[in-house]
């Protein structure tokens, strides 16, 4: 009875204990997995900064956040057969949806003529308003400019240029994608970076043993430990520090029946073939690499900026063809209200005009509709691009009241397309990276070259034993240091190296005329890029002249028709023309803008801010590169 509850007492004490003890481990797995993270995240950031500033002179935010280490565990993760899918039809999808017909909202019958605000004329106006009350229809609801309802009106987000492209630098998915390659090109180039330094290796061997009648004793236990440092040299070769000690102990009378140790310092080093700087070249291809990195990251960020801006310029473009068309279909529809009066009235001289005023009055609405549908899907992959909620209300400002958009022509400089495309050739983050990678492949010659050469190794070492008399694992005495040196030639067959040279340099002309390609390439899309911005100034003033010239003649058409010496036909077509024109000056203000934009881009002389500015090209010097 007594021990029964001394048995459970303990156990009651010992549970604290194991809690705490679970407690204690998983804060030391827990502190111990930051740790590693934050110790490798300090050194990568530290090595981009170096990089970047080494390359591009200035430095930019790639960041790509806190990681906790913690992963989502999933029941499909282990699964042979990860979610399985259901045959059946979702219960929502198998419900009709009602007959357009018995919910249609479109306006079947025109209002009244001479409301306040329809500008129609003001006789027509008071012949209405002295009408009965019955004989007026009532209006309908009409659409309204806006793809938002009024309720969402109060909810939405209207996004400025510098705001959206701020907020695509800070969310958007591409933009972490890049900062991750270059996160990961650092990494690569830590390890690189490591190997150079000496390795230390340290292991320790134990065994048990029972061997019945074969030695003087029973059971015994041996232990070996083997501690060694390596280092590669940079010209070929590597150095080797090794400590071995061994142990052997009777555990049937608990005594030391064995102590050695052994020191040993050993060098390998190539005389031909892997000597010089052909040892060196992982190192040199790391480094390099994340060079690349770097530059490839910055030029992301500028194309990226550029990319946005077209969307955000497109944005504006779509909406004001929205205006542009709820203004022609409210024109349209005042037309009809007109006409369908003097109709009823018997006033009109064809029969046929209400009819077909109403005709164009439902093509004006057909293509209300679709303005906002065009507008409202550029939105939605707007909001994709920029890392945004897909059910995010977004609007943007109009091409006319957005200050940042019209401060675009500031960074248009006045330079000659000769200019520009030397400034191109010369700071290019991707030309560079190509006439880099030419040396590159002159380094892959050298390297080929130098695997023909027939192998030519110098050994040697020196080794250090204990006394095997006395029982002392550290007794080292250097009369018995052994001395050994050592040449190895071997020669064999290099017909795969000699392919291998060949190939390299192949490889080099290859990538000689790639650089000149890509040069030449680079002149065509600056002089591209500068009459293109000339081509889209000349279209904006010539839309803009058109506009005018338009809406004179629209003016002149609807004088024309009121004092009846015309048909609606003239107005129906200088009001198409006018909408044309003015949806013509739309895409050509978004245009031109986005022209400007690509020729900084094309020229390398756009200079983007981590909140996704832009600065002019004397905010930061490029580095000054040199050809292949």
């Amino acid at each position: 009875m007594g021990l029964g509850k001394g048995v459970k007492s303990s156990r009651v004490l010992n549970r604290p204990t194991t809690a705490a003890l679970l407690l204690i481990a998983s804060f030391l797995v827990e502190g111990c997995k930051s740790y590693l993270i934050d110790r490798t995240d300090r050194g990568v950031y530290r090595l981009i900064e170096d990089r970047q500033k080494a390359a591009l002179g200035a430095t930019s935010n790639a960041n790509i956040g806190p990681e906790s280490g913690e992963i989502t565990k999933t029941g499909e993760m282990y699964s042979f057969t990860p979610h399985p899918t259901d045959p059946a039809i979702p219960e929502p999808f198998r419900r009709p949806r009602p007959s357009p017909a018995t919910n249609s909202a479109a306006p079947s019958e025109p209002r009244s003529p001479g409301a306040p605000g329809t500008g129609q004329d003001p006789a027509l106006a008071l012949e209405v308003l002295m009408q009965p009350a019955d004989a007026q229809p009532e209006a309908p609801k009409q659409p309204s400019e806006s793809i938002f309802t009024d309720e969402e009106r109060s909810q939405i987000t209207v996004f400025g240029l510098r705001e959206a492209l701020a907020y695509s630098m800070r969310h958007a998915r591409e933009v972490q994608d890049a900062k991750e390659a270059l996160y990961l090109a650092a990494l690569d180039l830590t390890l690189e970076r490591y190997l150079w330094t000496p390795q230390f290796v340290a292991s320790v061997q134990t065994e048990f043993a029972d061997y019945g009648q074969v030695r003087d004793f029973d059971r015994a236990m041996s232990a070996v430990s083997n501690t060694a440092v390596t280092q590669r040299l940079p010209y070929g070769g590597e150095v080797t520090a090794r400590v071995i000690n061994s142990l052997m102990r009777d555990l049937g009378v608990h005594t030391t029946s064995g102590e050695t140790g052994n020191v040993i310092l050993g060098a390998n080093i190539p005389l031909f073939r892997g000597a010089g700087k052909v040892a060196y070249e992982s190192r040199y291809a790391a480094e390099r690499e994340l060079i690349y990195a770097v530059r490839g990251y910055e030029r992301f960020r500028r194309s990226f900026l550029v990319t946005v801006a077209a969307g955000y310029f497109e944005l504006q473009q779509l909406k004001t063809e929205i205006a542009n068309t709820f203004r022609s279909y409210e024109s349209r529809r005042l037309d009809w209200e007109r006409a369908d009066f003097i109709s009823r009235k018997g006033q009109s001289k064809d029969v046929f005009e209400a009819s077909r005023v109403q005709s164009i009055f439902r093509q004006a609405e057909a293509q209300l509709v679709s303005a906002k549908e065009q507008y409202a899907t550029a939105l939605d992959r707007f909001k994709i691009s920029i890392g945004m909620a897909i059910e995010a209300l977004l609007d943007v400002l109009d091409q006319d009241v957005d200050e940042d958009a019209k401060a675009l022509d500031d960074l248009l400089p006045d330079v000659d397309v000769v200019t520009a495309g030397d400034v191109a050739v010369r700071y290019r983050l991707d030309l560079l990276n190509r006439a880099d990678q030419v040396d590159d492949a002159r380094r892959g010659v050298v390297v080929a070259r130098n695997r023909i050469l027939p192998d030519l190794n110098a050994t040697g070492s020196v080794t250090l034993d204990t006394d095997p008399e006395r029982l002392n694992s550290t007794s080292y005495n250097t009369e018995r240091a052994t001395w050994r040196g050592g040449l190895e030639l071997r020669v064999d067959p290099r017909k795969a190296e000699r392919n291998t040279y060949r190939k390299a340099l192949i490889t080099v002309r290859r990538a000689e005329r790639d650089y000149q390609r890509a040069a030449d390439t680079v002149r065509a899309d600056v002089r591209r890029a500068t009459r293109r911005i000339a081509q889209q100034e000349n279209v904006r003033t010539i839309q803009a002249l058109s506009v005018d010239e338009n809406q004179l003649r629209v003016e002149a058409a609807r004088a024309q028709y009121s004092l009846g010496k015309t048909t609606n036909r003239d107005v129906v077509e200088a009001e198409n023309e006018l909408l044309a024109a003015r949806n013509s000056l739309a895409r050509a203000v978004a245009a031109y803008r986005n022209a400007i934009l690509e020729f900084r881009r094309d020229t390398e002389t756009l200079r983007v801010t981590d909140d996704g500015g832009w600065g002019r090209p004397e905010d930061l010097e490029p580095p000054t590169p040199t050809g292949p």
